[in-house]
């Protein structure tokens, strides 16, 4: 099946996002955009609406979309929000996941990607998969933009793999004090 062309504009504006190509002193217009793609404004508004809701732009209605920069208070008040989200989320793995499930999480921890892209970042991939097995179908929905959000804002900063695999230990001896501890300790503020 073929991806839907809102999709590929999103795909492509998100790249450009994280790999810097869009100036984020620039404002973006659906027309500019839509003659770009070669395309009508349905599709890029469709696009840049999601990167909106993802926090990767910001709308100024009649001017266009910008890139959003994030204060350091607001990295903080969604790094707050995640430790206690994943806090919930361990509690849940240790009362619903198996060990399979939980062993699966060490593939996240073995090598770090250089993908600048968030859905491709180890880091992120191991706390939405913590998310996923935790048995709450909502968890990764509310999770996956937060995370995206931070790790565009915290970029270069190294994932501590050493704290993802004590997350895991903690998990299989389904300690959830320690779990969430691990939590505690991983989800840095700045």
């Amino acid at each position: 099946m073929e991806e839907k062309l809102s999709v590929k504009i999103y795909n492509q504006l998100r790249r450009e996002i994280d790999n810097g190509f869009i100036d984020d002193k620039d404002f973006l217009s659906e027309k500019q955009l839509a003659e770009r793609f070669g395309t009508s404004k349905g599709p890029v508004k469709d696009a840049l609406h999601l990167l909106c809701d993802q926090g990767y732009l910001v709308s100024y209605p009649r001017k266009g979309y910008m890139i959003n920069r994030f204060t350091k208070e607001q990295v903080n008040e969604m790094q707050d929000i995640r430790r206690h989200l994943e806090k919930l989320c361990v509690r849940l793995v240790i009362e619903n996941a198996d060990d399979t499930q939980i062993h699966d999480l060490y593939r996240y921890t073995e090598k770090q990607f250089d993908s600048k892209d968030p859905t491709q970042m180890n880091n992120n991939l191991f706390h939405l998969k913590l998310a996923e097995i935790s048995g709450n179908e909502y968890l990764p929905e509310v999770l996956t933009p937060l995370l995206y959000r931070a790790s565009r804002i915290m970029q270069g900063e190294k994932s501590d793999f050493n704290k993802h695999n004590q997350i895991i230990e903690a998990l299989l001896a389904r300690d959830v004090e320690k779990a969430q501890m691990c939590i505690e300790e991983d989800i840095i503020r700045l």
